[in-house]
């Protein structure tokens, strides 16, 4: 009889620290051989790339949001994922775009005659930036409403009294969530095999950005995508970069990442670029898994309206 193995699926809107949430529970659970589904935007997998571990089975489920995956495609995922017998847990990074209820009712649905179970729902809330986000975004409204966890990220960012009013807020949208705070020392136990999953949770659920014509309405369909990638062997100025991101950087981009090939006075290194609100960081970035091409430079870009052809030539110009 086979063993039935949990699935956590993580949440968050774009920027709010899932993949830096997972690789904790990746490092603080050594005992654990996970099996990781991580929902990229655009087709470059960046966020799988950013997992430490090259002990787990990673799948990047890129060009598409989990929520809108076609049900079996998603089960056939999982499947091929546990089919060698050695993967104890499941991690699903959705995208920062997608709706929960969706990927949870796949698992309701299917649950490959009990070899697998939804374990829980979290939701990962960026303290510093979620205000500004809930009022331009009704799915990150609906990833608060849907979840079992809520984790407070980056309050060590935000006043104490912002904190406060937004753990508020998030008790009046989801009164029934445990709510978590992360001062950067997570006990990530208190986040898997936790078993508060309940599927009562389905009944009478509409997320505000439902309509009655439609199961949701693609609030990620409203959004730009930009991916650059520079050519196998080319490398960034710097000081370039370091311009266009102060000067030309388009100023309705929600959220950009990348891994980046720059010349420094030390050779060419790797630094991962992260922008998520006013934030900009640029750091070394070096990874021991051999599936990780560092030969060349990617960055997706997230936002409205963005113009992709200026952008794209921006960053040409800033390669050497």
């Amino acid at each position: 009889m086979h063993k039935s193995i949990p699935i956590t699926i993580f949440t968050g809107f774009l920027g709010s620290g899932k993949t830096t949430t997972i690789n904790n529970i990746i490092n603080q659970n050594p005992h654990l051989k996970f099996g990781l589904l991580i929902n990229e935007n655009g087709d470059i997998p960046i966020d799988s790339q950013m997992i430490e571990s090259a002990e787990e089975e990673i799948v990047a489920m890129a060009n598409g949001c989990i929520c809108c995956i076609v049900r079996g495609d998603l089960i056939k995922t999982v499947e091929k994922v546990i089919a060698g017998g050695t993967v104890d847990y499941i991690i699903i990074e959705a995208s920062g775009m997608a709706e929960p209820k969706p990927i949870a009712d796949t698992f309701v649905v299917n649950n490959l005659d009990g070899r697998i179970h939804l374990d829980s729902i979290v939701t990962i809330v960026d303290a510093e930036n979620y205000t500004l986000t809930e009022q331009n975004y009704k799915t990150a409204v609906d990833q608060v409403q849907f979840a079992d966890i809520i984790v407070l990220n980056k309050v060590q960012k935000a006043k104490s009294e912002e904190v406060t009013k937004l753990q508020s807020a998030l008790k009046q949208l989801n009164p029934y969530a445990f709510i978590v705070e992360n001062n950067g020392e997570i006990d990530t136990a208190i986040l898997i095999d936790t078993g508060k999953w309940n599927e009562d949770k389905l009944l009478n659920y509409k997320p505000e950005n439902q309509n009655e014509h439609d199961h949701h309405t693609h609030e990620h369909s409203q959004v730009d995508e930009i991916v650059f990638t520079s050519k196998r062997g080319e490398v960034l100025d710097p000081d370039k970069l370091d311009s266009w991101l102060k000067n030309q950087f388009p100023a309705n981009c929600i959220r950009a990442k990348g891994i980046l090939r720059l010349k420094t006075p030390g050779g060419i290194n790797n630094y991962l670029f992260q922008m998520v609100g006013a934030s900009k960081t640029l750091v070394p970035f070096s990874t021991k898994r051999k599936d990780v091409n560092l030969d060349f430079s990617r960055m997706v870009l997230i936002g409205k309206d963005l113009d992709s052809e200026k952008i794209i030539q921006d960053l040409k110009r800033c390669v050497i």
